[in-house]
């Protein structure tokens, strides 16, 4: 999948009524290898001003199931996994300069992505989704490099 067409389709999901965690998750369910029942299931707490944007937290899921903390990984896995998360919370951070969902949602000038602007996102909350799944796809495309 490409990245617009992931960012189109977290835009689609997130037009269709889904919450912000939900509808970034349902744009990696190739990657992750959970269906669309177990993406919605898994992100259904993903939204409603979390303390963190669900695009965010739907990111940590993305990133746990690409690279794993397992038993077998041990602290190294561990610390992987916690470092991975760190660096999309730093990207993220970098781009609308919070992580707090409803401070996010107070934010009255966002600095959207290319791709939400090329999609047209114009709703507050669905150009988080598009931007928080542009900004993930980077960071996964750089780290298949």
């Amino acid at each position: 999948m490409t990245k617009r067409e992931r960012c189109l389709r977290a835009k689609e999901c997130h037009e269709k009524g889904l919450n912000c965690g939900q509808s970034v998750l349902l744009a990696f369910t190739d990657v992750t290898g959970l269906t669309e029942v177990q993406s919605m299931a898994v992100a259904s707490g993903f939204g409603g001003g979390l303390r963190y944007g669900g695009a965010v937290n739907a990111a940590a899921v993305v990133l746990g199931m690409v690279y794993p903390s397992t038993l077998e990984n041990g602290p190294a896995g561990k610390k992987r996994s916690t470092e991975l998360t760190q660096d999309f919370q730093r990207r993220f951070m970098a781009r609308f300069h919070k992580l707090d969902c409803r401070e996010l949602l107070a934010e009255k000038e966002l600095d959207a992505t290319d791709m939400a602007r090329e999609l047209g996102v114009t709703h507050h909350c669905r150009m988080l989704v598009v931007s928080g799944t542009e900004l993930l796809c980077d960071m996964l495309d750089e780290l298949c490099k």
